[in-house]
């Protein structure tokens, strides 16, 4: 049993510089969870406590059920990755998967055969004889992952562990960790500030900002439902796009309003927004649910509004239409079949059914679980 339980977990540093914030997080046995977020979050710091490698300054860790706040690094049952690999570089790759069992006084048989093991399932085998300077980025990585999986810890923790390679090597090695954990099941910790890299490992994605834990949650829902604005902005590739404005009661209902489009409110979502008429709030939409109206049928009521063409990125089988209104800036993705001219006018159309709203003194979302019947007090 490898559940890791963080609870009320601070870490403060001299000059009262707080890098983690009362975290409280569950990661079950055998599963894959990643913390996620931007340089300096405090996500590499709650790593290196989970590891020992840092003091906690309040709240507690546990690992299989036991405190280990206290616990020595060595005697926590864990096995850590580094993003630069901490090889020995005068040992051989054999040695170097060997070195920790060694310490441990393991029989020789049995630590040959972790070795061999280890090596074959990450498929280095024929590199054991050499030293980490004969080798790529990428082979010199999973050495560094075979010697963690020779341990056969508890729980495996890996800090950045691809950010030093290059972006072919990044996507194979994701895949090779996925088929990895379905192999080993053992519980899996991972951080990265890559949110794509979050998104496609991950069984569930703890987003952090500032020290603190902003959402907890399975991939699919963070980008459906994101709780604030922050979550909402660092999820999704591109971004989400804001519109600043205010609630209003119109004749037909509640519309969100910039001075520039008059946006409708869709009934299922009125009741979570209601209160905020009048107040600032941002509206929210994905730019792959934002259209061309030239490409699609006859759109709602209250979901269009005209905008320039600034900027037209071709991907291959999709563009990114950078547009802009006097009110401000925002990103639609195309088919590259569908056709825009830099510099012309065009009309989008916002799906509403997809539309969020943000609170802007708080960025809470107003409207985050409504459609799943949760909705959110106001």
């Amino acid at each position: 049993m490898a559940e890791v339980v963080l609870s009320k977990v601070g870490k403060s540093f001299p000059g009262g510089i707080q890098a983690v914030k009362e975290a409280d997080l569950v990661v079950r046995d055998k599963e894959f969870v990643v913390l996620v977020g931007p340089s300096g979050c405090g996500k590499s710091t709650t790593l290196r406590m989970i590891a020992g490698l840092e003091e906690v300054t309040e709240g507690t860790i546990s690992i299989g059920g036991k405190v280990v706040n206290e616990v020595p690094p060595k005697d926590r049952d864990i096995a850590m990755v580094f993003q630069n690999y901490a090889l020995y570089p005068h040992m051989s790759v054999y040695e170097n998967m060997a070195f920790g069992l060694r310490l441990r006084k393991y029989p020789r048989d049995e630590i040959d055969r972790r070795v061999r093991e280890a090596a074959q399932m990450l498929g280095i085998q024929d590199l054991l004889d050499r030293k980490p300077k004969a080798l790529s980025g990428g082979e010199r990585q999973r050495v560094a992952v075979g010697r963690a999986i020779v341990r056969k810890p508890a729980a495996f923790l890996f800090d950045e562990p691809l950010s030093n390679l290059d972006a072919k090597l990044r996507v194979e090695m994701r895949v090779e960790l996925k088929r990895l954990h379905a192999r080993l099941q053992s519980t899996m910790i991972y951080v990265t500030h890559d949110q794509v890299e979050a998104m496609t490992l991950g069984e569930r994605i703890v987003v952090m900002n500032e020290g603190r834990i902003q959402q907890v949650d399975e991939p699919i829902e963070l980008y459906r439902e994101p709780a604030n604005e922050f979550v909402a902005g660092f999820i999704g590739t591109p971004p989400m796009n804001f519109f600043p404005g205010k609630i209003e009661q119109a004749a037909a209902g509640l519309v969100f309003a910039d001075g520039h489009a008059r946006i409708a409110i869709p009934a299922e979502i009125e009741p979570a927004v209601k209160g905020a008429s009048d107040r600032e709030v941002k509206l929210g939409v994905r730019p792959e649910h934002v259209y061309d109206r030239a490409f699609v049928g006859a759109p709602p009521p209250g979901s269009t509004m005209e905008a320039r063409v600034e900027v037209v990125e071709a991907l291959g089988d999709e563009k990114l239409v950078y547009l802009s209104t006097p009110r401000c800036r925002f990103i639609c993705k195309m088919e590259a079949h569908q056709k825009v001219g830099v510099g012309t006018e065009i009309e989008v159309v916002l799906d509403l059914n997809k539309i969020h709203v943000f609170e802007a003194a708080t960025g809470r979302n107003l409207t985050a679980k409504v459609r799943t019947g949760q909705a959110a007090a106001v």
